[in-house]
């Protein structure tokens, strides 16, 4: 099984890989998946604070986390997976460990703090979000030291249109995926 992990900090470009990676056919996996699914189980109605909560309870159970990662994971048995949404190098450690034997590797998507504040603000607005918080949260969590991990890089700095070439020439390349036309 081939694993791609898709980190970078809020306002990156993240999402854009993981959709690409779905267009092309690709199973993909989010912390969110895992996290909604939770909240359905329970019967947790959606909302952005009980996500939050939920998302909190998660993290405090770190290793129940990967758990229902790593379980779902060998339930499908896809021959590639992405999986996005890892935010430190201990859940990477955690999932290497889980799927002993496995290749792994990790996909860092990087744009600058003014690029993504330009991307997330009008996204902020909407939901009511402050910015900066979710860097300040990523930052604790590890993911700068995560993105230092990273086996391969993909700069988000241009247009869309250009972004979403270069994802599906990277997916293309480093998945082995064979596309007709």
């Amino acid at each position: 099984m081939k694993i791609l992990c898709i980190v970078g900090m809020p306002g990156s470009g993240k999402t854009i890989v993981s959709d690409k990676a779905k267009q092309l056919g690709i199973f993909t996996l989010t912390i969110d998946d895992i996290v909604r699914e939770e909240m359905q189980k329970k019967g947790v109605i959606y909302t952005q604070d009980n996500e939050k909560k939920m998302r909190d309870w998660f993290y405090n159970n770190k290793r129940e986390l990967m758990r229902r990662m790593t379980d779902k994971i060998t339930q499908l048995n896809p021959n590639k997976i992405v999986i996005e949404g890892l935010k430190s190098p201990n859940q990477i450690q955690d999932l290497k460990n889980r799927l002993y034997g496995e290749e792994l590797s990790i996909l860092a998507v990087h744009s600058s703090p003014e690029v993504r504040l330009m991307r997330q603000k009008s996204l902020y607005e909407r939901k009511g979000f402050i910015l900066g918080e979710g860097d300040k949260t990523e930052i604790e969590m590890g993911t700068p030291e995560l993105i230092s991990m990273a086996d391969h890089l993909i700069v988000n700095e241009g247009n869309l249109p250009e972004f979403r070439k270069t994802v599906k020439d990277k997916l293309i390349e480093l998945l082995n995926i064979d596309v007709k036309g």
